[in-house]
C-alpha cells in the first residue's frame, strides 16, 4: 500500500493545478507570523480542539483564529524557499527504504518554515452563524431533507448526547442530534439508509475546517472550484504514463497480456531527457495487480 500512495503521489505531483482565487476585502495583519497565528488558534481550541489551518501548495497557507466570538484568517504567501522545500520533498526516491522517514522529516522541516511565513493579511468573517431558533425550527427533518435543502455532511460519530452528525451551511458547522443508537447507526452505514434518520437537536459548531481556502469567502458564500483534468495539468511524461497504465487495465479487463517493457522504451524513447524520471515506473508498476492498477487510474480521473 505505501509504494501504491507513492506512486500516487509522485505522479500527481509531476503537475499541478492552478485556480483562481478571489480576493477578499484585506486589513492589516493581526499576527506578525504564520506560527503567532497557529499558536494563537491553538490557545483558543486547547488541546483537543481543532485548529482551522492548511495551505495551497505554491500559493498561500492560512489560519482562522476566534476573537471575542468572531472569527478572522490570516493569509501568508508561500516565497521561493518553502517552494523549493516542497519541491525537494516530492523528488524523494520513493523506492527508496527510507523514503518514509526522510518524507515525514522533509515535512517537519516544511511545516517548520512555514510558521515564519509573515502574515501578510487579515480578513474578519463577515457571515453570522444561524440563530438557535432556526436551528429548533429544523428539528423533526430527516437527514435527507436536509441535504436537498443544501446542508453538506462534515462527518458522524458518537458523542455524549448520541450519534451525531455535523453539517455545514456556509463556513459553519452544526452538530446535529438523530434518532438512533449506535446499532442502528452502524447498519444504516453499510446499507446507505442514515437520510432517514430524524434530528432530534441541533447546536452550532463553530467555523467550518475549510475556512483556510480563500474559495470560502468571508460573507458565508462559497466558490466553486473548478473541475481539473489531471491529464492536462501534468507534463506530457507523467500523462504518458498514466496512459501506459491505463493500456494495461484494460488489456487486463480483456484478459489479454501487455508488454509492459515494450510500453515503457516507448515512451522513454518519447522523452528521452526525462528517461530517469520515467524508468522508476516500470519496475513499480510491473508489482501491482490488476485492482491496484484501476485503483490509480481512478485516482488520477
Amino acid at each position: 500500500m505505501k509504494k501504491i500512495l507513492a506512486l500516487v503521489l509522485a505522479v500527481m505531483m509531476l503537475g499541478t493545478a492552478c485556480c483562481a482565487l478571489a480576493e477578499e476585502a484585506q486589513g492589516a495583519p493581526m499576527y506578525a507570523t504564520y506560527g503567532d497565528a497557529l499558536d494563537a488558534a491553538r490557545k483558543a481550541a486547547g488541546e483537543e480542539g481543532n485548529v482551522v489551518a492548511g495551505s495551497y501548495n505554491g500559493d498561500y497557507a492560512a489560519v482562522v483564529t476566534e476573537e471575542d466570538g468572531k472569527y478572522f484568517r490570516h493569509v501568508a504567501y508561500y516565497d521561493k524557499k518553502l517552494t523549493e522545500m516542497e519541491e525537494a520533498r516530492n523528488e524523494l526516491n520513493y523506492e527508496a527504504d527510507d523514503y518514509w522517514e526522510k518524507w515525514e522529516a522533509a515535512s517537519a522541516g516544511i511545516d517548520e518554515y512555514m510558521r515564519t511565513l509573515p502574515v501578510v493579511y487579515s480578513e474578519e468573517f463577515t457571515a453570522e452563524p444561524l440563530a438557535q431558533a432556526d436551528l429548533d425550527a429544523l428539528v423533526g427533518k430527516t437527514l435527507s431533507e436536509l441535504a436537498e435543502a443544501g446542508w453538506e455532511s462534515e462527518g458522524s460519530g458518537g458523542g455524549d448526547d448520541g450519534i451525531i452528525y455535523t453539517m455545514r451551511s456556509g463556513v459553519f458547522e452544526y452538530d446535529f442530534t438523530v434518532d438512533a443508537d449506535f446499532d442502528a447507526y452502524e447498519k444504516a452505514l453499510e446499507d446507505g439508509s442514515d437520510g432517514a434518520f430524524v434530528v432530534t437537536g441541533v447546536k452550532f459548531g463553530g467555523i467550518t475546517y475549510a475556512a483556510y481556502d480563500k474559495r470560502v469567502h468571508t460573507d458565508g458564500t462559497v466558490e466553486e472550484e473548478q473541475p481539473v483534468d489531471f491529464m492536462d495539468a501534468m507534463p506530457p511524461e507523467a500523462a504518458a504514463v498514466m496512459e501506459a497504465i491505463g493500456e494495461i487495465v484494460e488489456a487486463g479487463k480483456n484478459g489479454e497480456e501487455i508488454d509492459i517493457d515494450k510500453l515503457f522504451d516507448v515512451i522513454e524513447e518519447q522523452f528521452p531527457d526525462k528517461k530517469d524520471t520515467i524508468e522508476p515506473y516500470r519496475e513499480i508498476i510491473k508489482d501491482l495487480d490488476l485492482e491496484q492498477l484501476s485503483t490509480l487510474i481512478s485516482v488520477g480521473e
